[in-house]
């Protein structure tokens, strides 16, 4: 079984990190997902907005992670 990471929020500092490490420590499949992806090589982009529900389930249709890493945030109000 091939094993297969979705990277959330792999544009920031941490997501951007973490892909690098799984795509060069590892024999995963790695899928980075952020809203504008601009990733490492061999690091599939996946290009949405957790926020549009639908844009979403569009853009993960096909990838069936075995593993998911979430290393986004959204600023708050409250902050």
């Amino acid at each position: 079984m091939t094993e297969i990471a979705l990277v959330v929020g792999a544009s920031g500092i941490v997501g951007s990190a973490l892909t690098r490490v799984l795509a060069e420590h590892t024999n995963w499949k790695v899928a980075g997902l952020s809203r504008r992806p601009d990733l490492a090589a061999g690091i599939i982009p996946v290009a949405a907005d957790l926020q549009d529900p639908a844009a979403l389930a569009s853009a993960l249709a096909g990838l069936a992670p075995t593993h998911l890493f979430i290393t986004t945030w959204s600023r708050q109000a409250s902050e």
